[in-house]
């Protein structure tokens, strides 16, 4: 915040929280995650390859790549800027809740227009809106816990929070089954969307009093991409190493469905079961692992107050789930990986997202800065697509794609050390 602000007094929209949030306002908040997660995870893990592979069968490795990255592209630019907004928004209906209605709107016309695309091109065009809209509604969504839950009970609400992040794939494969067709299957995941509704007309959102905005110009907008690592140096590594994490689980996570159909061959390895079949139980396995550790580790972190050695142990933990796959990539190994990429994403996910909401360089600018940091774990999906095809096209195929993976996991692990603002 600017001098003058500061000496003006500081509001409570960007008062530093000190009341716990009680459990009814914890359990909306997970509920705006369900519906947030489910329809960011479930399409672009289920229904967009699919859909990629009945239009270009023959193409469609090249061609998800491309619509990949044009979803994760939109959010280089919006999602800080969108933060940066949500930041200033001086609404009497407070800063995050227009941004969550306006987002959770803009989610559900986009799910509805890509279910009756009939081209790569319309599924990549509504893919890039629909990441759009998902920053909007993590502009609103993402400050919330810094701006409304005290330090020592981030760790478990996040734990709690990061449940639907962690099963939001089996959950959605789950209800994707309940409906045939593309059409009614995206329809039901902007249902969805209403639960973040729920949430957002609900929540306190104190209002940010127009005298306490910040000025905002295109210089002030790009000038918050520089964080300066000399004055926020914490801030810096810990966005570096959610990178390095995030290149890690991409390269580990993201071709696993034309893995399970080019090198498993599971539609020929159990005769009568599809590759979402494999899929979903590969998923259903690490999702079950995520949540078995998430909750508890969370809230391990706020008792014993250390955050970077969890975040270590769950970036090396991950690491080591991509070996057995670069091994001895068979239908058993890949159930192990599973289980031991879940394990540590859960050890990671809750106390590494706790840990940066301790770091950010302002109160002022929470929305812009906790979308500088999921950027970090957006922006590697953009970076993975054309890496893994020029890995994949290598003669160490997929061997090499998940050795590169286990690579990028405990570098990233390694750098939550040079944290030293956090326990």
């Amino acid at each position: 915040m600017s001098p003058a602000l500061e000496r003006a007094g500081s509001p409570e929209a960007l008062a530093e929280p000190v009341r716990k949030v009680g459990s009814g306002w914890v359990a909306l908040y997970v509920l705006a995650n369900v519906g947030m997660f489910i329809p960011m995870q479930a399409p672009t893990t289920f229904l967009i390859p699919e859909q990629i592979a009945r239009i270009d069968p023959a193409g469609k490795v090249g061609s998800y790549a491309w619509v990949s990255m044009m979803g994760a592209i939109s959010g280089i630019v919006l999602a800080p800027l969108a933060g940066a907004l949500s930041d200033r928004t001086t609404s009497r209906f407070g800063r995050r809740r227009p941004w969550l209605i306006l987002g959770s709107l803009a989610c559900m016309a986009a799910l509805v227009c890509i279910g009756i695309q009939t081209t790569v091109a319309g599924v990549a065009i509504g893919s890039l809106v629909l990441s759009a809209a998902f920053m909007i509604i993590g502009a609103g969504l993402s400050p919330v816990v810094p701006d409304q839950v005290p330090v020592e009970q981030r760790g478990v609400v996040l734990g709690w929070a990061m449940v639907p992040q962690a099963g939001g794939m089996i959950a959605g494969g789950l209800l994707l089954g309940l409906v045939a067709g593309f059409s009614a299957q995206y329809m039901m995941m902007a249902a969805l969307l209403l639960l973040v509704l729920l949430f957002a007309t609900t929540m306190k959102d104190p209002p940010l009093p127009l005298r306490h905005r910040e000025p905002f110009s295109p210089r002030t907008f790009l000038d918050g991409y520089r964080i300066s690592p000399r004055e926020h140096p914490d801030f810096v590594w810990a966005m570096s190493s959610r990178f390095i994490m995030g290149l890690g689980y991409g390269m580990g996570t993201l071709y696993m469905p034309y893995f399970l159909d080019d090198v498993l061959h599971y539609e020929r390895l159990f005769p009568g079961r599809s590759t979402r079949d494999g899929l979903l139980i590969v998923i259903g396995v690490n999702c079950l692992a995520t949540i078995s550790t998430v909750v508890l580790t969370g809230w391990l972190s706020d008792r014993l107050g250390k955050r970077r050695m969890l975040v270590f142990l769950g970036g090396v933990t991950m690491a080591v789930a991509a070996v057995p796959l670069a091994l001895s990539p068979t239908w058993a190994m890949t159930l192990v990986a599973a289980v031991i990429l879940g394990l540590g994403y859960g050890v990671y996910l809750a106390v590494d997202t706790a840990l940066v909401t301790e770091v950010l360089p302002s109160s002022a600018d929470r929305g812009k800065d906790m979308a500088l940091a999921n950027l970090m774990t957006s922006l590697p999906y953009v970076l993975v697509p054309p890496i893994a095809s020029a890995v994949l096209g290598s003669p160490g195929g997929y061997r090499s794609l998940f050795l590169c993976s286990a690579a990028m996991s405990a570098l990233g692990a390694v750098l939550v050390w040079k944290v030293k603002g956090v326990r």
